[in-house]
């Protein structure tokens, strides 16, 4: 089969899916965007997007309506990225406010998506909000889920599922005094409808997802 004619049934299954063809997905970098693999990077038509973000191959934008995914700057999502704002079905979108139809995802500036092993977001009830700050850590396979938000500089570490939510925020992962850094939830399990606050790490543990509560400073004392 002729390149000419791969890429335009590419691009037809692609736009009956909801996602940008080859040719705008590869217009992202006009802004400065970097996408290492235009194949396997999907992207829904829907999506803004800013400028100065990388995406890795395997990354999945996907929403049913415009603007429900709002992505800022800098950001990096590496392989196995797969954001989702949704809702009811196609056709009860049609007669949907965004408000009350879709879930909604704000993704802030300088974050970090997925090395190893992977990210899922997704607000796919209805109501549903996720809101990312900037400069926060999502790495090793979490997955974020209902009405959360993500404070700037917040961080969760490892196979986890965070639904409704909330880190709260302060210092990045490099700031000087660890209890001054932003929420960090790490380990391996469930957290539910809990606040975490500045300074502190909740360790989610295998037995019944249980919860532990440290200052920072007692994974990362402070230096002297």
């Amino acid at each position: 089969m002729p390149e000419q004619n791969l890429h335009s049934d590419i691009d037809a299954q692609r736009r009956d899916n909801g996602f940008l063809s080859l040719s705008d997905t590869m217009a992202l970098t006009q802004t400065g965007n970097t996408v290492l693999d235009p194949f396997s990077t999907l992207i829904s038509i829907h999506a803004k997007i800013g400028t100065d973000n990388v995406f890795y191959p395997n990354v999945t934008v996907r929403t049913d309506m415009s603007a429900a995914v709002r992505i800022r700057n800098s950001n990096t999502f590496y392989p196995m990225t797969y954001i989702e704002a949704s809702g009811p079905d196609h056709d009860s979108l049609q007669n949907a406010t965004q408000e009350k139809g879709c879930g909604i995802i704000e993704i802030g500036s300088g974050n970090q998506f997925g090395p190893e092993g992977g990210v899922t977001i997704k607000a796919n009830t209805p109501d549903t909000r996720i809101e990312i700050g900037d400069n926060g850590r999502y790495l090793a396979g979490p997955i974020l889920l209902g009405t959360s938000t993500f404070g700037d500089g917040t961080q969760v570490l490892g196979s986890i599922t965070v639904q409704n939510c909330i880190l709260a925020p302060g210092e990045p992962f490099s700031g000087q005094d660890p209890d001054l850094r932003a929420a960090v939830v790490k380990g391996r399990g469930l957290i539910r409808n809990q606040t975490i606050h500045t300074g502190k790490v909740a360790v989610i543990g295998e037995v019944l997802s249980e919860i532990t509560l440290h200052d920072q400073s007692y994974f990362h004392p402070k230096k002297r």
